[in-house]
């Protein structure tokens, strides 16, 4: 069983920066977007942030670390919050040490940000838990 079948790291503004996907069936700029609204309309409602949301039998991770991005997982539902939010930490952390500088001065071009997906297979590859191999795909 994988524990993450889908990456979204969405910027403040609802662009979606990157995502990693076997199945390419979800256009990331509605995607994107779509959060941002969600996030705006609970932090509205006086809420702090969404963290989960169930959809059949999968689940979407939400975690939104210091810098307000977004970084979302899909995962399914026996997946333990915990062990996906670890895993999005050290993706939200490898993220900014790669391209924190980069975001700083960004001109909006998302493609810089197109082999950030090795670095997620080397994230997984490198966590010394053994189950890791089949953590995400």
């Amino acid at each position: 069983m994988r524990v993450i079948n889908e990456i979204w790291i969405i910027d403040p503004s609802g662009i979606t920066l990157f995502n990693m996907s076997k199945e390419e069936n979800i256009d990331a700029v509605l995607f994107g977007g779509f959060f941002s609204a969600i996030q705006n309309f609970i932090s509205n409602l006086g809420e702090k942030e969404l963290k989960s949301l169930v959809l059949g039998n999968s689940q979407l991770m939400v975690y939104q670390g210091d810098r307000d991005f977004l970084f979302i997982s899909r995962s399914d539902l026996k997946s333990k919050e915990k062990k996906i939010i670890k895993y999005l930490k050290l993706i939200e952390s490898k993220f900014f040490e790669l391209y924190g500088e980069k975001i700083k001065n960004w001109d909006g071009e998302v493609s810089i940000f197109n082999n950030f997906g090795e670095i997620i297979e080397e994230i997984f590859e490198d966590a010394p838990e053994k189950d890791m191999e089949t953590a995400f795909w």
